[in-house]
């Protein structure tokens, strides 16, 4: 594990568990952590200052997000990505995200429409500006805002927890991509059809908005995956 990679926690009024937590995710989503990894939870424990307590309850949290696998008398690990997996929870993703930006349309407000407008150019701005971090809050907060305005917090959760599970593949993909102005453009697509109310065309547009990602992802991982086996060979 990185020795570099993880500084003393902070005292604020947020639990250490969930500081924790951030710090570790963080850490696995830019590959500070590698796939695979064993997390050395002592020494994660020592670096951060902090007790064995709040370490163990983050490492819960984030098995629970398909981030780390706790394998028993092993450890924690930090899951391996794989094509199987990322197609199966991006399918999941069309089906469901799908749904629910159709039942969504009707739904929405001039209010809603000018804050999600501002939310695109702020993505444009953050890609412009290197800031992939904060490209992905703000890709996230663009696709959560369609959604909540169903107020259903089951349906949400549901969503999240899959761009919770997504976020690792997401990072891969920003990382790799260089057509950021593509994304920029599926969005206001899907932004126009909502503004129409063509709820049929916004479902169409999610869906294909999340398979073109699901493709980019899989042939890079599909390439990724040939070069390691070609140079263990």
């Amino acid at each position: 594990m990185n020795s570099t990679a993880f500084t003393p926690i902070e005292t604020t009024r947020r639990t250490l568990a969930a500081q924790v937590e951030e710090r570790i995710r963080d850490a696995i989503l830019k590959r500070q952590l590698k796939p695979g990894e064993r997390i050395d939870q002592n020494k994660l424990a020592d670096e951060l200052q902090v007790s064995m307590a709040p370490i163990r309850e983050a490492i819960k949290g984030l098995e629970a997000e398909g981030l780390v696998k706790i394998q028993p008398r092993r450890g924690a690990f930090v899951v391996e990505v794989s094509i199987n997996d990322m197609n199966e929870l991006y399918f999941t993703r069309q089906l469901i995200e799908g749904e629910a930006i159709y039942h969504a349309v009707p739904n929405l407000t001039e209010a809603d429409f000018t804050e999600l407008e501002q939310m695109i150019l702020d993505m444009r701005h953050a890609t412009a500006a290197g800031d992939i971090p904060g490209y992905i809050a703000l890709n996230r907060q663009f696709h959560l805002r369609l959604y909540s305005s169903l107020e259903n917090q089951c349906l949400l959760q549901v969503i999240q927890m899959l761009w919770d599970r997504s976020e690792l593949y997401r990072y891969r993909y920003m990382f790799m991509t260089r057509d950021t102005n593509r994304i920029h453009q599926e969005h206001e697509a899907i932004l126009e059809a909502c503004r129409h109310r063509n709820a049929a065309l916004a479902r169409e547009r999610a869906q294909q908005h999340i398979s073109l990602t699901q493709h980019e992802l899989s042939q890079h991982l599909g390439g990724e995956f040939a070069h390691v086996s070609a140079e263990e060979s």
